[in-house]
């Protein structure tokens, strides 16, 4: 008996990259909504609404409330790197002013997003690393991606001269970022204040110039 031809599917074929779209659409609607109400007091409801599609919907491409906040943590790195602008400090300073500069420059773009996203900022570096040692442990090796890229230009700043040859540079560039600490977590506490939090980075990393420069090139 011959092969009967397949009845055609019906319906529309699927969307290419729909998955994807709709996925990156959940985590940003997350994004918005773990911010406005915190983790804690979001529920995958709430999420669904925001992002105008049926709460079986945000099921089907996640498993939990806990799965989507894990995404919207790397959310949220992608944008703080993006802040950072890491890149620019690739362009290889040449002198301890220079690497300063550049950090003082990363420094104010970190203040300026504190500034208009502060419930994020409070979101990552308070809420989700206290939710559980894995969070904590991501949020840590960020600060650790920030400093191999300061140590890095440290090392250079020997080999050139321009930074003292007893350095230990990965001590000091894990101390340049905590000193920076305290004044964000200022800055989340509120009000913000563009004079202190400037105050605050240039008198560490003045103070940080001071110490790394070598003595023949002291004021």
């Amino acid at each position: 008996m011959p092969e009967q031809p397949r009845a055609a599917r019906r319906g529309r074929p699927p969307e290419a990259g729909l998955a994807q779209r709709r996925r990156r659409q959940i985590i940003e609607s997350a994004y918005v909504v773990f911010a406005e109400r915190g983790y804690e007091g979001t529920a995958i409801s709430d999420v669904a609404a925001h992002a105008s599609i049926g709460q079986g919907t945000v099921y089907r491409y996640f498993t939990s409330k806990r799965e989507i906040l894990d995404h919207v943590v790397d959310f949220g790195i992608e944008k703080l790197v993006a802040t950072i602008e890491p890149q620019k400090m690739l362009q290889l300073p040449t002198s301890a002013e220079d690497l300063m500069e550049s950090l003082h420059a990363a420094a104010s773009r970190i203040y300026d997003m504190v500034e208009g996203e502060p419930e994020f900022i409070r979101l990552l570096f308070v809420e989700a690393s206290a939710i559980d040692k894995e969070l904590a442990d991501r949020l840590l090796g960020l600060e650790m991606f920030a400093a191999k890229f300061v140590a890095r230009e440290l090392r250079r700043g020997i080999e050139a001269r321009w930074i003292r040859a007893d350095v230990d540079v990965d001590v000091i560039a894990h101390t340049i970022l905590t000193l920076v600490l305290p004044g964000l977590m200022r800055e989340l506490r509120g009000p913000s204040n563009a004079e202190v939090r400037e105050r605050t980075v240039a008198a560490v990393l003045n103070l940080m110039m001071k110490a790394l420069r070598p003595r023949s090139l002291a004021p």
